[in-house]
């Protein structure tokens, strides 16, 4: 048996720039981070005297005798690839709840390669392989329409620059003094909208923006604030500063994913900027799931204490990616 534990995915900048359609025309860089909240997978061989081939374990419990018969995409995907000919049982738990705009599928579909390819071929493999093979399930195999920011986020943990062109991704560290991280940390508040979403919907909205040749200049524009903005980041500027600049990259995207037509999400951005934060935004594509605030510390409690939600997150940056943490 192998237990995974994989992070989930904290964006900060270049979200809608990191789809093929984009990269593969205009070459980009994106700046994300794992957050210290996980999914964790395990991976076994099943006994001989199990009744089925196949049992998968997340929301609903799966038992079936061919691949064919998995619903859940993504296992059946990374099972058919990476299993072999062996019966396999996967069960799924996460700190966080899915759907909501954190790479949950993305983390989902990392650690089960990472873990599957450990039981079936004693394989452990490295970060950068790790993301473009989750990469190739998601967007080939399964057909989705997802970015590549995610998958590199859950595979490497910590901060992570990607250069993305026509020739493909290179994700790498990004390296961040322990203080200007935990000024980061402090800096940011999550929270919870209560509206579980498919990202696939905002996805595919985004995407075919992208691909709108009369959106050419808003795209440009979001490039260009997402290049200074890398940069202002890595010469560690102020929350005022990251502030202003991932709302400029928030409107835009605003603008290509339609959440600027759903009153219940403005209501939520404009009251918490009333209340102390200096720019929130929806995470992930849009339509629900995180919100993020950039904030500082002690306006904290009278954004929760404006914006009645559920569940509040406090931020913290992941020290590691995927990575097996039980093997029997």
């Amino acid at each position: 048996m192998f237990i995974t534990r994989t992070p989930y995915r904290l964006s900060l900048y270049g979200g809608g720039l990191d789809y093929k359609s984009w990269y593969s025309r205009n070459s980009t860089q994106i700046l994300c981070a794992g957050l210290d909240y996980y999914c964790y997978q395990t991976a076994r061989e099943l006994p001989p005297f199990s009744p089925h081939n196949y049992r998968v374990s997340y929301s609903k419990i799966e038992t079936v005798s061919k691949i064919d018969e998995i619903e859940h995409p993504t296992a059946r995907e990374v099972i058919r690839e990476y299993g072999g000919n062996k019966r396999i049982e996967i069960t799924h738990v996460g700190d966080l709840p899915a759907r909501s705009g954190i790479g949950s599928s993305s983390a989902f579909t990392v650690g089960l390669i990472s873990s599957i390819s450990a039981l079936v071929k004693s394989q452990f493999l490295g970060k950068t392989k790790l993301a473009n093979l989750a990469i190739d399930i998601e967007q080939n195999k399964i057909g989705e329409t997802i970015g590549v920011q995610d998958q590199c986020a859950s595979a490497f943990g910590g901060f992570v620059h990607i250069q993305a062109d026509k020739e493909g991704i290179k994700p790498r560290r990004f390296l961040v003094r322990k203080e200007y991280q935990e000024y980061i940390e402090s800096s940011l508040l999550m929270g919870f909208t209560g509206i579980q979403r498919y990202s696939s919907v905002s996805s595919t909205k985004v995407n075919n923006a992208i691909k709108n040749e009369k959106n050419e200049t808003k795209l440009n524009e979001l490039h260009q604030i997402t290049t200074k903005a890398i940069e202002a980041f890595g010469q560690e500027a102020d929350i005022s500063e990251n502030a202003k600049l991932t709302k400029l990259c928030r409107d835009i995207k605003l603008s290509m994913n339609e959440d600027s037509l759903n009153p219940d999400l403005m209501d939520l951005i404009e009251e918490s900027e009333r209340a102390g934060s200096l720019c929130t935004r929806i995470m992930g594509a849009g339509g629900g799931g995180f919100f993020l605030c950039w904030a500082p510390d002690y306006k904290h409690e009278s954004i929760k204490d404006r914006i009645k939600s559920n569940i509040w997150v406090k931020v913290k940056i992941s020290k590691n990616g995927s990575q097996i943490i039980f093997s029997e």
